[in-house]
């Protein structure tokens, strides 16, 4: 690579002010819980993804024990929309959102419901005005992958639609440049960057079924990651189009 490239590349990179992991990175309430509760987490984490309708049962059970963690409502609310049950989601989401505000997975998922039902105004609010997770979390010196790709797409999301392009680039480059093949950095893109094809497409109304095909329920699953983030080669079955 010559030196005039390198340098140019040096140049596009965008530099944040905290770290970003791939390793498990489970949540903070989590910790406080007995090594057998959290080994029973991680369990139901799998469950959840897995067999979700075996789920629900225990992480009621869960819940009605450890009513101040919230990862446990989030697994259910996942149960519940991979077996069908999106009523049961949706009030599962407001809930979690009013119980739990400052849970990051609990305002990026309400966040995108708020989009997705044209009530974009919503978002400042959801993140107290604060669109950098340094600012919502200053505190927090490092983050996990999926929250990264939860929080800025929301936000490159967020600007897009409110005509705010050279913010929404500047999420979607941080998106490119940390997290480029993930499946919510290809959502972005595809709303940025429309192909002809999917011009075409949208305005035939082919893609009305999966234009938010359960976005907000994975934000890369939508869970605390218990596991080594597969980010390269997600299996996770996002929508293309916001």
């Amino acid at each position: 690579m010559n030196a005039k490239r390198l340098f140019k590349e040096k140049q596009a990179l965008i530099y944040l002010d905290y770290k970003i992991t791939y390793e498990a990175l489970p949540h903070e309430s989590i910790q406080q819980l007995s090594p057998f509760v959290k080994a029973r987490t991680k369990e139901l984490y799998n469950l959840a993804r897995t067999q979700p309708q075996h789920a629900i049962s225990p992480l009621l059970d869960m819940i009605g024990k450890y009513p101040t963690v919230p990862v446990f409502y989030n697994y259910l609310r996942i149960a519940y929309e991979i077996t069908g049950q999106s009523e049961k989601a949706d009030e599962l989401l407001e809930e979690i959102y009013q119980k739990f505000p400052d849970y990051l997975f609990a305002k990026t998922n309400y966040a995108f419901r708020c989009l997705r039902n044209g009530r974009r105004e919503k978002v400042p609010e959801i993140f107290g005005n604060k669109f950098d997770l340094k600012l919502l979390y200053p505190h927090r010196l490092v983050f996990h992958l999926s929250e990264f790709t939860a929080f800025t797409s929301v936000m490159a999301l967020y600007h897009h639609l409110s005509g705010e392009r050279d913010q929404a680039l500047i999420h979607y480059k941080r998106l490119k440049q940390w997290a480029p093949n993930h499946d919510l950095t290809k959502v972005v893109q595809y709303q940025l960057h429309p192909t002809l094809l999917q011009k075409l497409l949208d305005k035939l109304g082919w893609v009305l079924y999966k234009r938010f095909y359960k976005i907000e329920m994975n934000v890369k699953d939508g869970m605390d990651v218990w596991e080594k983030s597969e980010f390269a080669n997600s299996n996770a079955h996002f929508s293309k189009i916001f």
